[in-house]
């Protein structure tokens, strides 16, 4: 008894270690439903996205998933485990948003990935210092390109799916 207790224990300590479930080997492509939309994108970004149930470690595939943005610049659909490459366009893009769904159970998840500005803020901001003398404020400007700052999305997103 005391054997199978061991084996138990550390199997499911082996359960909740498991490496991340493999990715097919194509990646979705999310393009743009609006045939309006002509620019090119400056780059891609690929984000990678795993399903779990609130509470398990345990990664669970099979979720079907929608992803779209409010600009109408991309949407796709795809099954978790995935790989999505997204289009970033010149600006600020847009937040993606996500829905999520376990076929067969009464499991979803809803969900906004927000761009990330990758672009150093250097020099910025105003400074207050104390001394002897008395209070100072100093100000530095940023002379930066702000149209030229460089955003991206994750890399990899955790959906926590929930009833």
């Amino acid at each position: 008894m005391r054997i199978f207790t061991l084996s138990l224990v550390l199997l499911t300590t082996l359960a909740s270690c498991a490496p991340p479930l493999p990715i097919a080997d194509y990646i979705a492509d999310a393009r743009s439903p609006n045939a309006k939309i002509t620019t090119q994108p400056l780059r891609f970004d690929v984000i990678t996205l795993r399903s779990f149930v609130a509470g398990d470690r345990q990664e669970r595939p099979g979720a079907r998933c929608q992803i779209s943005t409010s600009d109408q610049r991309l949407s796709a659909t795809f099954q978790t485990p995935a790989q999505l490459r997204v289009p970033l366009y010149k600006g600020t893009p847009a937040p993606i948003n996500g829905y999520c769904h376990l076929p067969g159970t009464n499991l979803a998840a809803r969900f906004t990935l927000d761009a990330i500005n990758q672009s150093a803020p250097e020099n910025e901001g105003v400074r207050l210092t104390l001394g002897s003398g008395g209070p100072r404020i100093g100000a530095t400007i940023s002379l930066r390109d702000r149209s030229k700052d460089r955003y991206g999305y994750p890399a990899s997103l955790r959906i926590t799916l929930a009833p």
